[in-house]
This record gives C-alpha cells, structure tokens and sequence, in this order.
C-alpha cells in the first residue's frame, strides 16, 4: 500500500553503472520506507491528562480563577442534585462563594424564598410557589432535588451569622400565571428568559465584585444553531474570563463506548471535577468516533422538526437550522466536550432519575392548575396524566437519559 544486481557491473560502462548505482540507491531507499511503513507511522504526541480533583474542591477551586462557576444542569439528573445541596452545606462555600443563580425559581418569589432560607416558617403552599411560579417549567421544577436544595441552604444558613448566610437568586422571569391562558401568550416570558438570567447575575453579583455559583439548564450554556445568543455569550461579552462551565457526563447511549470511557476514568473520585476540557485527552474521550449522545428515536424527531414549520409565536433568529446541524449542537451540548471542566458523577448506568414532589397528584388544587398549563400553554395541549405521574415516581430508582 505505501512504498539483486551486482554482477552486471563489471560487463557494464560508466552511464551503466550511474544507472545501477542509482538503483541501488532507489531499493535502498524503498527498503528503508517499507520498514518504517511496516512499523506504522510517527504516534502524534501524546495528549496530555486532565487534573481530577473531588467534585466540590474543584468546583471551589475554579472560583480562584472565575466569579462565575455554572454547573450545567441536565434536569431530573438525581446525583447531580445531591450534589448542589453537598456543594452549599460545605463550611467553604458560604466563605469563599455565597451566592447562587437557579433555573429552577421564578424571580416573583424571591421575597417568599429569602423569608425561608433566613429561617422563617413559611407554609408550604406559599413556599411552592418558589419553583412552580416559572415561565421555562410546565409543570414546574418538580424534581425532588431541587426542592431539597432549598432546604440544604436554609440548613447551612441556621449554622451561620445573618451576614455570612448564603443568598439564592431566582433567575426565572418573574409572571403571573393566572393572566396566561395560551401558547402565545406564553412565549415573550420564554424569550426573555437568558436576558433575565443575565440582568439578575450582572445587577446583584458582578457589579458588586461578587461571585456566584449558576445552576442552570445545559442548553442555556451553549448555542444551539437557529437560536438566540445563548447566556454564555451575553456574560463573556459584557464580563470577558469571568465564566467557567463545569458539564455532567451522562454518557454515550452506546454502553461499549461508555465502558472505554469509564476504563479512563478507574481512580477517580465520584463526583469529581476533571478538566480542562481543552487541550487535554479528555476532548478526546467525549467525542470518541462512532460514539452517540443522541438515541436514534430522537434524532428522528429532530429531524422532523427541522422539516416542519415552527409553532405559532415562536421566533428563529436567522436561517432554520438543518437536521443535520440540530443533531451536531446538540450533540456538543450533551457531551460536555465544549465546557470548560467535566462533572463525573460516576458510570453512566450508574445515574439515576430524581424523584418528584408527591405533592403533584396528591394535592388535587396544585395537580389542576400545573395540568391546565399543560393544556393552554404548550404546543401538545395535553393534560398531566395523573396515574402516569404516580408510576413515574416509582420507589425503585430508574435510570437515567435520553434513552
């Protein structure tokens, strides 16, 4: 594939013996390259290892670098919500961070929420409205993990002076749900949503000299083609260097590839922070070749959606992104190749589904109004399906992914 005469030089003339002696030299030449060829070529230089540090020593330690460290939240991921409450009850957080941004509150409450995490007694069906009173959740942030996370914080602030107490910003457009009662209607709270994030981080932390932690959904970290500039963007052009991403590793659907990738990580803390992402073999090992994030009924959806027109009242910037480019973004977005550090929460069929708030089918006042969101305010319209619920929130942990 890649690239025995003596004796006739003494019969042979001066130009005979050039031409000899220059096949010689070609035969030599050719030997020579077939044994280099035979041993492969050249190994590119090897790549160097990331640092791998327990999770919350890493996540404290890029604070030493950054003002804002956004952990990317793949939603209803159960350890990684363990992990925000073991983050905030850590002595060093309040010290050396006190502030979060979540997804998973609407601003209107942050009065309601800064009563509870100070220690005041405030009844539930006040306090649910904390995560149920967003425009980006319908239903709302359900998911046991994120409720639990108010509670760690309001557990670390009892054990702290008032001035050292963590503070929680809800960054969720504030909205008053019992003025909405259509998709249309809906859609300028959605569409402000990152500007929100954006203003509450830049107001009340970065222009004060502060930092802050930002829990946030993946897909606001990253671009995704045909879409709006995404809050990543927004914070490094108005505050450059100021960000880290630190991405959760959900893993491949493909379990061979995830075996390669869990070969790679045998030693390390789980969780663990691993990075940088950039420069390091562990690029490589998030994007290995023939490897998949996305399940194949998903990317057949994707597919549809690109073929099909947008739903009343939702806006693309620009040119409507092929399928082809959908299924790359997110790609990207789930593989945590294009973050800044890796969140390693363990195997991938290790990770589990969160639980969520019983309370959505046993309090029949709450059930209805989250199910007549359903219906009114998104392109399905349909309602919540209340045994479909209560099966969801098996005791038996299920696993986690897009599968």
């Amino acid at each position: 594939m890649r690239w025995t005469w003596l004796e006739a030089t003494k019969r042979c003339g001066r130009a005979c013996c050039a031409i000899l002696a220059a096949s010689i030299f070609a035969a030599t030449a050719a030997f020579v390259l077939a044994n280099v060829s035979a041993e492969g070529p050249p190994a590119p230089p090897e790549e160097p290892a990331p640092w791998v540090k327990p999770a919350i020593d890493g996540v404290l330690d890029l604070f030493k670098q950054r003002s804002i460290v956004a952990l990317g939240d793949a939603h209803g991921l159960a350890q990684e919500e363990v992990f925000y409450s073991e983050l905030v009850r850590d002595p060093r957080f309040a010290d050396e961070v006190g502030n979060v941004v979540v997804e998973f509150g609407g601003e209107a409450s942050q009065d309601i929420v800064d009563r509870y995490l100070a220690g005041e007694n405030v009844p539930l069906t006040e306090l649910r409205r904390v995560w149920t009173e967003t425009a980006g959740w319908i239903p709302g942030a359900t998911s046991l993990g994120y409720i639990n996370f108010y509670a760690s914080v309001r557990s670390a602030n009892l054990k702290l002076a008032p001035e050292h107490r963590i503070k929680v910003w809800l960054g969720d457009p504030k909205i008053d749900w019992s003025t909405i009662h259509s998709f249309q209607e809906i859609q300028p709270y959605v569409l402000r949503r990152d500007d929100n994030f954006f203003r509450v981080i830049s107001e009340n932390i970065l222009e004060k000299r502060q930092k802050t932690l930002l829990i946030i959904g993946i897909g606001h970290l990253f671009d995704f083609v045909g879409g709006p500039e995404s809050l990543s963007d927004k914070i490094n052009k108005t505050y450059p260097n100021a960000l880290a991403i630190v991405s959760p590793f959900i893993g491949y659907i493909e379990p061979e590839c995830n075996a390669k990738f869990v070969a790679q990580a045998k030693g390390w803390p789980v969780p663990a922070v691993v990075g940088p992402v950039l420069g390091t073999r562990l690029k490589t090992e998030l994007r290995l070749p023939g490897c998949n994030y996305i399940p194949r009924e998903l990317v057949e959806q994707l597919k549809k959606e690109a073929a099909a027109v947008p739903p009343s009242g939702v806006q693309l910037s620009g040119k409507p992104p092929s399928a082809d480019d959908m299924i790359e973004s997110l790609s990207g977005r789930l593989s945590g190749a294009n973050g800044d550090a890796l969140l390693y929460l363990g195997p991938p069929e290790t990770l589990t589904q969160s639980p969520i708030d019983p309370g959505i089918y046993i309090d029949p006042d709450y059930f209805n109004e989250e199910s007549r969101r359903l219906q009114c305010c998104t392109p399905e319209g349909k309602p919540l399906d209340w045994d479909q619920l209560l099966q969801r929130n098996s005791l038996v942990p299920r696993r986690y992914g897009l599968r």
